[in-house]
């Protein structure tokens, strides 16, 4: 940041230059920024969110929409994935990407996903109730939150208090979630699996993608990102990419789900593929626990 341009006192200058650090710091580090005038749009629209963030959580104002995995071979519903929304007195919808970085950087990340935790295990309970014992429920778990101390002590709490097998859980990291600390990441998602607990290697794909990290992970599951999906009957390269994923995963004994299946031509490459489970729009968007549980067929 120059004096005068982008400030007149010394406490400007320096403000704007915590600013363009900031900017510097979400571009992947190693870089520099200019400070801009959007910059302060930017840390000012973060500051009301940070604020809206908090005013949420003692408001109880977030709540979960549950999407179901679906066999690919039978058609039968073997799961459910809870979703995170959150709708605002003043602005409706705010979408996950939007809140997410801002709950995780405030450190609020913490308090809201043990709520997450729990409730998805309430779900998994109720579904129990109502006889159908054999479905599992899946939450995503940030980079923050894995790393966060009383992780799994927070995890063990939400299947006591559900009284619930730790089968019924699945836990859904992505790559970023273990890259930046790997070591202690796998020794966490170790005690999980430990528990019982099943994991699950999100947007497989999109990151670094790395054979060393399946390896290593004690996953059971492996994700297929929806960018490839979108593009299944486009090209034959993209073709082969999610063929050679799910041979490898299956080879590596993993289960693989593919998300975003829009198209009934998607779901049958997808089953010539021999890909196990489907979650996307074809089946059912997010909906509320009532909408979700009512996709279930009758006992």
């Amino acid at each position: 940041a120059a004096y005068p341009a982008d400030g007149a006192t010394v406490d400007d200058i320096l403000k704007n230059v915590d600013n363009a650090m900031y900017f510097a710091k979400q571009s992947g580090k190693n870089c520099w920024k200019f400070y801009d005038t959007d910059m302060q749009a930017a840390a000012y629209e973060k500051m009301l969110l940070t604020n809206n963030l908090h005013r949420a959580v003692a408001n109880k104002e977030f709540s979960l929409h549950y999407q179901p995995q679906v066999s690919i071979a039978t058609g039968a519903i073997v799961g459910f994935e809870a979703l995170l929304r959150w709708r605002t007195p003043e602005n409706g919808d705010i979408p996950p990407t939007r809140f997410i970085p801002v709950a995780e950087q405030s450190g609020l990340i913490k308090v809201i996903g043990t709520r997450v935790l729990h409730e998805a295990c309430q779900f998994a309970r109720r579904l129990t109730d109502s006889g159908r014992g054999n479905l599992c429920v899946a939450v995503n778990v940030s980079p923050h939150q894995l790393c966060a101390d009383g992780f799994i002590e927070s995890v063990d709490d939400a299947l006591r208090a559900a009284g619930i097998s730790p089968s019924r859980l699945e836990i859904e990291i992505t790559e970023n979630a273990v890259i930046a600390s790997l070591q202690e990441a796998i020794s966490r998602l170790e005690t999980l699996r430990g528990m019982g607990v099943r994991l699950t290697l999100d947007d497989f794909g999109t990151g670094y993608s790395s054979l060393t990290y399946l390896q290593r992970l004690p996953v059971q599951t492996l994700k297929i990102d929806k960018s490839f999906i979108d593009r299944i009957l486009d090209t034959g390269a993209n073709k082969t990419i999610i063929c050679t994923i799910v041979d490898m995963a299956h080879q590596l004994d993993m289960t693989v789900v593919a998300e975003g299946e829009e198209t009934a031509e998607q779901l049958a490459y997808l089953a010539g593929s021999r890909c196990d489970l489907a979650q996307g729009y074809l089946f059912s968007r997010p909906a509320p626990e009532e909408e979700a549980v009512g996709l279930l067929p009758p006992l």
